[in-house]
C-alpha cells in the first residue's frame, strides 16, 4: 500500500483539488461524520493510502474544504463595484437563495450542513465554523451600514443585529432545503423587501 501511495504521489496530478472537491459535495450532501475517507477517495479513484499525501487528516481536509468554502461566500461581499451598498446586499443575498437546480457545490449549504452536526464535530472544526459566520455577519453589517449612509435603511436600526436576522433566515432556510428541494422561498425575498424596498419600489 505504501508503494502505491508513493507512486500514485510522484503521477498524480491535481490530487489535493480532486479530494477537497469529492469531500466538499459529500460533506454537503452527507455531513461530516456520515462520510469516511475511503468514500472520499473511492469517488476520485485515489488509493486510500495516498490521502495522507495530501492531508494528515479528514478534519484537516474539511478544514481545507471549510477554508475555500467561506472565502467563496464572502468574496461577492468584499468585491468592490459599481453598485450601491443596497443592490449589492440584494443581489448577494438573492444569489445564495438555496436553488431547487442540483448543484455541484453551495458553500451556504455545506457550511449550514455542517454547522448543523454542531458539538458532534470535532472543536477545531466547530470554531471555524463559528469564526466563519461570525466574519460572515460582519461584512453583512458592514454593506448595511453603508445602506443606511444611503438612506435605504433605517439608520436608527442596529447594523449587527439586521446582519445577524437575514444570515438567520439564509442559514434556515438551507437547512428546510436539506430536507425539502421543493420548498418556496418567498419568506427570503420578503425579509429583502422589507429591509430594502421592493426593487420595483
Amino acid at each position: 500500500m505504501e508503494a502505491v501511495a508513493r507512486n500514485f504521489h510522484l503521477s498524480g496530478q491535481n490530487a489535493r483539488e480532486k479530494l477537497a472537491t469529492s469531500a466538499a459535495a459529500l460533506f454537503q450532501r452527507f455531513g461530516y461524520a456520515g462520510v469516511s475517507i475511503r468514500d472520499i477517495t473511492s469517488s476520485v479513484d485515489i488509493p486510500k493510502g495516498a490521502f495522507y499525501n495530501y492531508f494528515t487528516s479528514k478534519e484537516a481536509l474539511a478544514s481545507a474544504v471549510l477554508s475555500q468554502h467561506f472565502d467563496a461566500l464572502l468574496e461577492p461581499l468584499i468585491a468592490c463595484g459599481t453598485q450601491s451598498a443596497p443592490a449589492r446586499l440584494r443581489d448577494y443575498f438573492e444569489a445564495i437563495i438555496p436553488s431547487r437546480e442540483a448543484r455541484s457545490e453551495s458553500p451556504l449549504l455545506l457550511i449550514c450542513t455542517l454547522a448543523a452536526e454542531g458539538p458532534a464535530l470535532p472543536s477545531s472544526l466547530a470554531l471555524k465554523i463559528a469564526e466563519g459566520i461570525r466574519l460572515w455577519s460582519d461584512n453583512v453589517a458592514g454593506l448595511i451600514l453603508l445602506s443606511q449612509a444611503e438612506g435605504q435603511i433605517d439608520a436608527k436600526d442596529n447594523c449587527d443585529l439586521l446582519a445577524a436576522i437575514l444570515i438567520n433566515c439564509w442559514q434556515g432556510a438551507a437547512i428546510r432545503h436539506k430536507c425539502d428541494q421543493s420548498a418556496r422561498h418567498d419568506c427570503l425575498r420578503f425579509a429583502l423587501d422589507r429591509f430594502l424596498g421592493r426593487p420595483d419600489g
